[in-house]
């Protein structure tokens, strides 16, 4: 016996006393020498190794553990006896398919002449609490992960900036080395096309061959979340066979476990979230809880994304379908408009001559670009109806009488028959119909008054008024601005919207508008 077992064996007592103590204690207690080779310990921790304590005494850890964890338990004990002082730890116990948890004090063990000559080592079951704890450690992390991922579901664009950021926010604290959004795509093999990986373990995505399909490459994890539209975990992957063809490349990674969350658009999967761990058992049921919340608020954020751009892509083709028949309508006013003056060169000068002065009076009172718009088209062709008037009454040279006045009378009308059925965008057939209502109520045809008019055909009958009397007419020559002005400031208020005479007054004070004189 060696000088170190005697002292222990005395340290111990020849009676077994203090051995009789120890075997009664919960506690797992062993002896170690200098050379971390076992001197005693007591039945509880034989039956925690399952021997008899007569086949542990005499042999180490080596004998008991795997060669990496027997290292780290033989290290401590050499720590301990070097320093002389205790150490407390907690560190894993594994003994078969048994995974526990031990918090272990480690005290050295000195002889009567104050060396050391060995190490006293008790230890007890932690397994529950330290589960807890890493439990409550996960899920504060992922708490903190999600929130971040939350945050780039308000801040992300396009679909694209939107996972991308997801991604990168749940792989920020390399907690979960790799994240990645696999989508379902309908082909024969039924592939998940993986997208936006983001973590230090990128590499393993690269290559990666996944299905959601029913064959080997649809087993894992990700290919069964979609294809059984539920929460797939795999907490130990490794040891699962339905991992195989991706266990040597986790191996590589760093890998120990992952989750798959399916992506669902109504009552189907049409992709899944996959994040991994670098640690076994790293996803409970609150990470699950966690994790399939936030999958239902990210398809949220991708569909709302996907609505937007549908939407806005149906609002550029309408913009586009809108042009196009805003050009179709343009042109054929036009063509309208040169029917006329080729028909009555006097009535297309007029209309042309009437829209420009509209148009400063609309600018005055600071219409929008379309109601403009809508103005000038309609004060082009405001005298369409006239084409039902013989040429001959239009160019007479002298008054009419009062059968050939009413047959004039009736153009608002004949104009807005005319046009009614087009589906302009804008009011064209109403403000020609209403260019000669007056706020009085006693204008045509209608007998339209005040706010029953709309505001361009009050403008478009300012503006008629003035080019009319200021401007050459086959019956008469111009009478001049002056006396255009002195007619429309007569009807103020009375048959002429004032506060439209007063915008043109603005205009043609400023010289904005030319009379068209021969």
């Amino acid at each position: 016996m060696t000088r170190e077992k005697e002292l222990m064996a005395a340290w111990l007592g020849e009676g077994g006393g203090i051995v009789s103590v120890i075997d009664e204690l919960p506690q797992r207690l062993m002896i170690k020498d200098r050379q971390s080779v076992y001197i005693a310990c007591n039945e509880a921790y034989a039956r925690d190794l399952g021997r008899p304590v007569a086949e542990i005494v005499g042999r180490t850890d080596a004998d008991f553990f795997a060669p990496e964890l027997a290292a780290t338990y033989v290290q401590a004990d050499q720590r301990v006896m070097r320093t002389g002082e205790a150490l407390t730890l907690e560190e894993p116990f594994v003994i078969g398919d048994r995974h526990s948890w031990l918090r272990t004090s480690k005290k050295p063990l000195h002889d009567d002449k104050g060396e050391v000559v060995g190490v006293l080592v008790i230890f007890e079951d932690v397994t529950e609490q330290h589960e807890l704890t890493e439990s409550l450690r996960r899920h504060d992390w992922a708490l903190t992960a999600l929130h971040r991922a939350g945050e780039a579901l308000i801040r992300a664009g396009s679909e694209e900036e939107l996972i991308a950021d997801v991604c990168a926010a749940l792989t920020h604290d390399d907690e979960y080395p790799l994240c990645w959004i696999g989508w379902a795509r309908d082909d024969e093999a039924r592939t998940v096309e993986v997208t936006s990986t983001a973590g230090r373990a990128t590499a393993y995505a690269d290559g990666l061959h996944i299905s959601w399909g029913d064959g080997p490459l649809g087993q894992g994890p990700t290919g069964r979340a979609i294809r059984e539209n539920k929460v797939m975990v795999n907490n130990r992957a490794a040891s699962q066979s339905s991992f195989n063809p991706w266990k040597e490349r986790a191996l590589k990674h760093g890998i120990a476990a992952s989750i798959a969350v399916p992506l669902q658009a109504g009552d189907h999967a049409i992709g899944a979230l996959t994040v991994y761990a670098r640690n076994e058992d790293s996803f409970g049921e609150r990470e699950i809880g966690l994790f399939q919340e936030f999958a239902g608020t990210l398809m949220f954020g991708i569909e709302a994304r996907r609505n937007a751009a549908a939407l806005e892509a149906a609002r550029q083709s309408r913009v586009r379908q809108d042009e196009k028949l805003r050009g179709a309508l343009e042109d054929a006013l036009a063509a309208i408009a040169g029917v006329l003056e080729q028909r009555d060169p006097y009535t297309a000068g007029h209309q042309k001559h009437v829209a420009d002065l509209a148009i400063a009076i609309g600018r005055e009172l600071g219409l929008d670009a379309e109601r403009l718009h809508a103005l000038l088209l309609a004060a082009t062709v405001h005298d369409l109806g006239k084409i039902e008037v013989p040429v001959e009454i239009l160019t007479k040279p002298a008054r009419l009488n009062p059968a050939e006045f009413a047959l004039v009378k009736r153009h608002p009308e004949v104009g807005y028959q005319l046009l009614k059925r087009i589906e302009f965008p804008w009011p064209i057939a109403d403000i020609i119909r209403q260019h000669h209502e007056t706020i009085d109520g006693n204008g045509y045809p209608q007998g339209l008054k005040g706010d029953q008019i709309l505001i361009e055909a009050k403008i478009l009958s300012v503006a008629d008024i003035v080019e009319s009397i200021s401007s050459d007419r086959p019956y008469r020559p111009a009478l001049g601005l002056d006396q255009a002005i002195t007619e429309i400031v007569k009807m103020r208020g009375t048959k002429l919207d004032p506060v439209v005479v007063d915008a043109c007054l603005r205009v043609l004070s400023r010289g904005e508008f030319t009379p068209n004189t021969l």
